[in-house]
């Protein structure tokens, strides 16, 4: 594996940020996965600020790719939770800022309205939050040959906007839901850790 964690910023990463990837550091070396930050600083557009950083991350070879919002933190056993699963997209999620404790996410649920677990303790989900999203080198090229009106930029190293986002028959779409409705629309499946 060959990580890329990419993460937009209008200006910088918060300070927890910072120290939850100084900590996590280690704890990828120690697993022998070879890793990589990107950032993309000062884009106002999250979707192309994420295509442009997954382009430089393909560029450089990564084949598995970590995106995680400027404003989380974590523990670093959570990346390896995250990006460990063989799954082509698995997803982290995090609380709304407010008191209550609510997460993000929308979920498969039975017959009797539990969760669709596995084995492993992973939750199928519907939707997720693309603020600590993994997806790996075939998930983006599954999704460029089922959208191929989202690919732009040099032929020869395409570009793809996996969280283009916008209307969808009545209802706005944030970038990271228009993500998990396109994915799942092309057959593939989402496991929230």
């Amino acid at each position: 594996m060959k990580l890329a964690i990419l993460t937009p910023t209008l200006t910088k990463p918060y300070p927890q940020y910072l120290d939850a990837l100084e900590a996590s550091v280690s704890v990828l070396d120690g697993a022998g996965i070879e890793h990589k930050a990107g950032f993309k600083v000062g884009c106002p557009y999250i979707s192309h600020a994420r295509a442009e950083m997954l382009r430089m991350a393909m560029d450089a070879g990564c084949d598995t790719f970590l995106f995680i919002d400027h404003d989380l933190s974590w523990r670093p056993q959570d990346i390896l939770a995250v990006i460990s699963r063989d799954d082509p997209v698995t997803a982290g999620t995090y609380r709304f800022k407010k008191d209550e404790a609510e997460y993000m996410a929308t979920i498969h649920t039975n017959a009797d309205f539990t969760p669709r677990v596995r084995a492993d303790g992973c939750i199928k989900a519907d939707k997720v939050p693309a603020g600590f999203l993994k997806l790996t080198l075939d998930a983006v090229r599954q999704f460029m040959r089922a959208y191929p009106e989202l690919i732009y930029g040099d032929p020869e190293r395409y570009s793809v906007d996996l969280f283009n986002h916008g209307a969808h028959k009545g209802v706005w779409w944030g970038e990271d839901y228009a993500f998990s409705r396109r994915w799942g629309e092309c057959g593939g499946d989402i496991w929230l850790v």
